[in-house]
């Protein structure tokens, strides 16, 4: 098509753009992958710690449970323990129930005041399960 002498001339003044745009596209593309992985990642803890977050709250709120039968025993359990107690060193209970298992509750009571006859009680629980802790506190009375 074109005369043999300008062909080499014509090679000279040719300048491609396709090598430094596909290294472009391909360094563009790694950087892409390397944020959503670090993104996935970060999702995967974030969720992990959520859901252990939520398992010591309901380990809390069943220690608080145990420590409210030990003080207001179920009408309907005769056999249970019907001596109202408030102990005041901390009960640890350890969980073996799925979705409760490997974490625990360690529960502690205190009779804050009593006025014209009322005990007034704060029990404190506090749950852990896989180094994440949730406090639970409940206040509550009891007539003597």
């Amino acid at each position: 098509m074109f005369p043999e002498r300008l062909q080499p001339g014509l090679r000279r003044r040719q300048k491609g753009i396709g090598v430094p745009a596909a290294l472009f596209v391909i360094t563009l593309l790694a950087i892409l992958a390397v944020a959503i992985n670090a993104l996935l990642e970060q999702n995967a803890e974030s969720y992990e710690e959520e859901i252990n977050l939520s398992r010591a709250f309901y380990a809390a709120e069943s220690g608080a449970g145990f420590a409210m039968n030990s003080i207001f025993p179920p009408e309907e359990f005769p056999l249970y323990n019907s001596t109202a107690e408030c102990a005041a060193g901390p009960r640890d209970y350890q969980f073996t129930v799925e979705g409760l298992n490997e974490c625990s509750a360690s529960v502690s009571c205190s009779v804050d005041a009593t006025v014209s006859g009322v005990e007034y009680y704060t029990i404190t629980s506090e749950g852990t399960c896989n180094d994440v802790t949730r406090t639970v506190q409940v206040r509550t009375s009891k007539d003597l």
